[in-house]
């Protein structure tokens, strides 16, 4: 049986800063090898200005704490194609694949137009599991589909669309959605004694994991902030 501790918060945390993110990963567990819950936020902004735009997010690269482990066997997968989940959505999936939810807010501008606003959107995330892959789903028109694919090391990459929909192959011929900030929380999520996020095996001396968040803008800065959790032995 399939287990999520939906009541569980998540662990307070120190956000990080860069210069032009400001980011927070939480876990709802301070123990180490234990089965664990995340909670991401995220905002951003021009280089050195809070009240400036971002450019547009071209890749971004969750590098978790060493040791800690994803295993995507745990909860049910979806395994619908990307059309099927621009029409249908979460009901393209099994339920026991939804594993979070989340809100992403930023700008539409009109396509080829430089600047011109259509609207400034708040929209709701819906997060499933895959194989090796976690799936967001953005709630607009339709839905917009946009893959994680765990590495080896154990890292989550995601290279989100700054347009909609986005050409199966990737890239846009314009950009013109624009990311200011997103949020996301997974519960624990447990299945016959396997979990589908465990924290590392051991608490360093400094009683915190580090997680890394690498971010590339469309144009060309990299950028790269370091978030910890509090653990404990």
């Amino acid at each position: 049986m399939l287990a999520c501790a939906l009541t569980a918060a998540p662990v307070a945390a120190q956000p990080a800063s860069g210069p032009r993110e400001t980011v927070d990963q939480s876990f709802t567990t301070t123990a180490p090898g234990a089965a664990t819950g995340l909670a991401f936020s995220a905002a951003y902004h021009a280089a050195g200005d809070p009240q400036g735009n971002p450019p547009y997010l071209r890749r971004m690269v969750f590098q978790s704490p060493p040791g800690m482990r994803y295993d995507t066997s745990v909860p049910d997968r979806c395994t619908a194609t990307d059309a099927q989940l621009a029409v249908m959505g979460p009901d393209a999936c099994p339920a026991g694949s939804r594993i979070g939810t989340g809100t992403t807010d930023g700008i539409f501008y009109f396509p080829f137009s430089g600047d011109q606003v259509v609207d400034r959107f708040h929209h709701t995330l819906h997060v499933l599991n895959g194989d090796h892959e976690q799936i967001l789903l953005v709630e607009s028109e339709g839905y917009t589909v946009v893959r994680g694919r765990f590495t080896s090391d154990g890292s989550l990459e995601f290279d989100p669309p700054s347009c909609f929909p986005a050409p199966p192959a990737g890239g846009c011929a314009d950009d013109y959605i624009l990311q200011l900030k997103s949020a996301t929380t997974i519960p624990a999520i447990t299945r016959a004694g396997r979990a589908y996020a465990t924290t590392p095996p051991s608490c360093p001396s400094t009683g915190e994991w580090e997680t890394t968040l690498r971010y590339w803008w469309s144009d060309g800065s990299t950028d790269a902030v370091v978030t910890r959790q509090p653990c404990g032995s």
